[in-house]
């Protein structure tokens, strides 16, 4: 059995906080709530490109100190490392699991520090239901990522910025199965709620260990509460209702709109790709309006009832 340490990776409000529980259930296997810790690492290692090929950063420095990159990327290795190995050892458990929602967005920098040092999950889910998920999200905690301000400043509109931020979040992940598949399994969210046992069988089987019903059965029992997805808490068994959202929730202009960008990595996840509805051509100015009074419509009511 391999005794490497496993980073659960995903865009947010892919279904890694579920994810996260069943690897904690594990008796071999434990993963804390989100530490942030390899975020933390791939910005300590960020550089600034300079002319002439040069790199500005704590790397770069480090060396022109007389440290050599494997003992920098060593010592931070074993720093992040060194922690997660302690927590395991707390839980009387042989390996550790790390799940950050933000370490989706610093894959470079958590591949430059770990390689083939640990194995890695990549979990997707479809876009445009990870987009309606993290809307929800935002309007709940009043917030959002900090990874996630940059798409807000390129698109006011926040499906859209969430759209744009899964995109390239999920390239990501599918170029890191493609380029490791010795280190790195994907899985679907869409597989899991659906047959759990049969999605998470290849997935133990590639980190080689077992895995079986009634340890399934103990899983949303289990595990500390931290940041991560708070519906998950409130399920003591995997369902399906949140697959396709998106039908509702999302316009069908908006669809059409988003459909070429999106579909190319949908079919590469392995998804369907989203049918641009067909469009009434009607002046957007009179449908907006259209749409306002229909809303007013809904809410309206006795005042002071």
């Amino acid at each position: 059995m391999s005794a490497k340490g496993i980073i659960v990776l995903g865009a947010p409000r892919s279904g890694t906080t579920l994810l996260r529980r069943i690897l904690d259930a594990h008796p071999s296997i434990a993963c804390p709530p989100e530490t942030t810790l390899f975020g933390a690492c791939a910005r300590f290692l960020h550089e600034q490109p300079l002319d002439h090929g040069v790199q500005f950063g704590v790397v770069e420095g480090l060396c022109q100190a007389g440290f050599d990159e494997d003992e920098v990327l060593g010592r931070l290795r074993g720093l992040a490392f060194g922690f997660l190995e302690d927590h395991a050892a707390a839980a009387d458990k042989p390996r550790w699991a790390e799940k950050t929602a933000a370490d989706v967005f610093h894959l470079a920098g958590i591949e430059r520090l770990c390689g083939s040092g640990v194995q890695y999950i990549c979990m997707v889910r479809h876009g445009l239901d990870a987009a309606v998920s993290l809307a929800e999200l935002t309007e709940k905690s009043g917030g959002y990522l900090a990874e996630i301000h940059r798409y807000i400043q390129q698109e006011h509109r926040p499906l859209v910025a969430y759209t744009n931020a899964w995109i390239d979040a999920t390239r990501g992940l599918l170029d890191l199965v493609e380029r490791r598949p010795d280190d790195a399994v994907l899985l679907r969210y869409e597989d899991l709620v659906a047959d759990p046992l049969a999605a998470l069988e290849p997935v133990f089987a590639h980190l080689g260990e077992p895995f079986g019903p009634e340890q399934l059965a103990t899983a949303l029992g289990h595990s500390s509460a931290g940041f991560g997805d708070w519906k998950t808490w409130s399920r003591n068994a995997i369902d399906a209702s949140s697959v396709g959202r998106y039908r509702k929730a999302v316009s069908k202009h908006l669809r059409a709109e988003l459909a070429p960008r999106i579909n190319p990595v949908l079919e590469r996840a392995g998804y369907a790709p989203i049918k641009a509805p067909k469009i009434a051509k009607i002046d957007a100015k009179k449908r907006m309006n259209l749409a306002m009074r229909m809303n007013a419509l809904k809410g309206s009511g006795p005042v002071g009832g």
